[in-house]
């Protein structure tokens, strides 16, 4: 997430909330990313502001119904985006929970509020706390803590649920996470993707759609994010390492074969490798069978050159390149591999691994002596591809590329936040070549090679003969003249959109002229800017476009939206389905026997629907209640 202090303003002419306590809690409405670290009320620090990607997201997310997703890269700015909404949630005495993925994610966002809202009552729910949602304003809660303790808003307010991460909660236990209690939802991801039909069967039923996506290629013309130079290294396998693919290779071609037999079968490698995961999951006939051998020589495979010898020999001729970095991340697939590294580098300069077992504490320290200076790089495998709150650094090196495309979203995004001038970001991506990994091949290309391609200043590939030519190429500090981001403040709105903006310093006489801005700009829009930003003071302004976006979501289908488009894979026919686990509901509720006078039927405890009677109660057991309630 995006460094930076959101603090608070309190204003004279402000709006007062009354908290759950029956305290006044005075709540500005904007944030900004380059607030000073100092007292929260100071009144000589700058405007504060949002990124125009951020007030058109939280736009879009109130034309719709505030319901939405908003898909933002990793690194440009989804946490201050948010905290602008719950602001404004909070001032209309909506009670808040943000559910997170982990613990330390809880940590991370209750230093982001309390930093925000100092009057306000922080709570937590998770790692050995269980506070309520009667004890305080706002909530942070895991996925697992929500989904076990479902915290509701309290008796008559509306809520916001704001979900990090929000791709991750499809899982049958974590979908309880998602709470029909609270009227209003935002979820962020950096990539809606997942391995199942959980996006679709769940997390879009209950968020509504995606409202708002923001790509690196737009980040980077925004001035958001750093553009970066790409070096491509080449390594050979050795002999038995070559032996050892070639035969794997093979398992791979006779798996493909029957697969690329498949009626409706896509061609595209990405395509095709969702079409495999879906045959391998729902098929039992032998279009499966190919589909699980074809995925465990593809995994075989990827070992193979991930733990390729000659990529650490590599790293050693880096090493220079690593030390003089401000900040670099070493990525890996497994811990082996983080070992290999640390094994390769420990010599050459100061560096340390993060894992998945290493404690929270160490976790801390280690990435505190990598912000600091103390360290000149940390190894992780995957550990740091999703949600961590990692230091800016602007040198990556992969050492093997990821499976899946959102966490590669999410590496490239650590490396790409916006840079000073006189810091480039730069990634090293080492790869064995003839394989998979080769950038030079088209068969089975990872994806993401493309994506980096096409954002990066300059790419270039080096063979094991020219390793000494690669830390020349890096030896860049970036653009000779940063973009400067657009920053959106109040003004901006005030000097330079419109001359109708100064109805806000007349009274309410001038509504008629209001009306017509909301008509040009649209209403969301228009509230956006007065709701979203900073102003000196509330005006019958803020109050009459409130009023002309209602507090209540819209529940009609045909009212929700405008949701962006998702583009759905044409999955090829199961020959052979996979028979299904009997189930005696078909919604979430658990069910319970009832005696009828005709007999006997399982009835859902949520929705009342019971199954067709049956004489005996052991007949019940074998019905199966066609159940229409859900979780929301």
């Amino acid at each position: 997430m995006v460094d930076g202090l959101l603090a608070r303003t309190a204003h004279a002419n402000s709006d007062t909330t009354d908290g759950p306590r029956g305290n006044a809690a005075t709540v500005d409405t904007s944030f900004c990313h380059s607030c000073s670290r100092g007292s929260v009320n100071s009144t000589d620090r700058p405007e504060r502001y949002l990124y125009r990607w951020q007030i058109d997201a939280l736009t879009a997310w109130l034309e719709c119904g505030r319901r939405g997703i908003v898909e933002a890269v990793t690194g440009s700015g989804k946490t201050d985006m948010a905290l602008a909404a719950i602001s404004d949630a909070v001032r209309r005495d909506h009670f808040v929970m943000v559910v997170v993925p982990t613990r330390v994610l809880i940590a991370q966002w209750h230093e982001r509020l309390t930093r925000a809202f100092p009057d306000l009552t922080v709570g937590r729910l998770g790692d050995s706390r269980r506070d309520r949602p009667d004890s305080c304003d706002i909530l942070v809660a895991t996925r697992h803590s929500a989904s076990s303790q479902r915290p509701v808003p309290p008796e008559g307010r509306g809520g916001l649920l704001v979900a990090d991460e929000c791709h991750g909660f499809g899982g049958g236990v974590l979908r309880k996470a998602m709470i029909g209690d609270y009227n209003e939802r935002l979820g962020l991801t950096a990539t809606l993707e997942r391995g199942d039909n959980a996006i679709e069967k769940v997390i879009l039923p209950y968020f509504g759609g995606v409202c708002f996506r923001y790509n690196f290629a737009s980040a980077i013309d925004d001035g958001v994010c750093a553009q970066p130079r790409v070096a491509f290294v080449s390594v050979p396998l050795e002999s038995a390492e070559r032996t050892e693919y070639v035969t794997t290779e093979q398992q791979l071609v006779d798996a493909r074969r029957v697969l690329r037999a498949v009626p409706e079968m896509p061609q595209n490698f990405s395509d095709f490798l969702a079409a495999v995961a879906h045959l391998a999951d729902q098929d039992a006939g032998t279009s499966g069978r190919a589909a699980r051998e074809y995925l465990d020589a593809l995994g075989k495979r990827r070992e193979i050159v991930a733990n390729s010898t000659a990529k650490y020999r590599a790293l050693t001729t880096l090493a220079p390149s690593i030390a003089d970095a401000e900040g670099a991340l070493v990525f890996t697939e497994t811990v082996k591999a983080a070992n290999h590294a640390i094994n390769r580098l420990d010599s050459e300069l100061s560096i340390e691994i993060i894992t998945g077992e290493t404690p929270r504490l160490a976790r801390e320290t280690i990435l505190e002596d990598l912000r600091a200076g103390r360290l000149d790089a940390v190894a992780a495998p995957r550990v740091l591809d999703e949600g961590v709150d990692v230091p800016n650094a602007n040198l990556g090196v992969v050492v093997s590329a990821s499976r899946t495309r959102r966490q590669m979203i999410q590496r490239m995004g650590r490396i790409l936040r916006r840079k000073p001038a006189g810091s480039g970001a730069r990634f090293v991506i080492l790869f064995a070549a003839d394989t998979l990994e080769d950038p030079t091949t088209n068969e089975d290309r990872d994806g993401f090679i493309d994506e980096i391609e096409e954002i990066s200043d300059k790419t270039r590939i080096f063979g094991v003969a020219q390793l000494d030519q690669v830390a020349g190429f890096l030896d860049w500090n970036g653009p000779s003249e940063l973009t400067a981001p657009v920053q959106v403040t109040s003004s901006l709105v005030m000097g330079s959109e419109s001359d109708r903006w100064d109805i806000i310093n007349a009274d309410v006489g001038e509504a008629h002229i209001a009306a017509d801005l909301a008509r040009d700009l649209g209403a969301a829009k228009m509230y956006g800017k007065l709701h979203y930003l900073q102003w000196p003071e509330q005006t019958w302004l803020h109050e009459w476009i409130q009023e002309q976006v209602p507090d209540t979501p819209r529940e009609k289908p045909e009212d929700l939206g405008p949701y962006l488009e998702l583009e759905k894979l044409p999955m090829p026919e199961l020959a052979k389905p996979k028979a299904k686990p009997k189930r005696l509901s078909t919604g979430e509720s658990p069910v319970m026997m009832v005696t009828l006078t005709d007999g006997f039927a399982v009835e859902c405890t949520g929705c009342g629907a019971t199954s067709a009677p049956v004489k005996f109660k052991w007949q019940a057991m074998d019905q199966t209640v066609e159940c229409e309630c859900t979780e929301w």
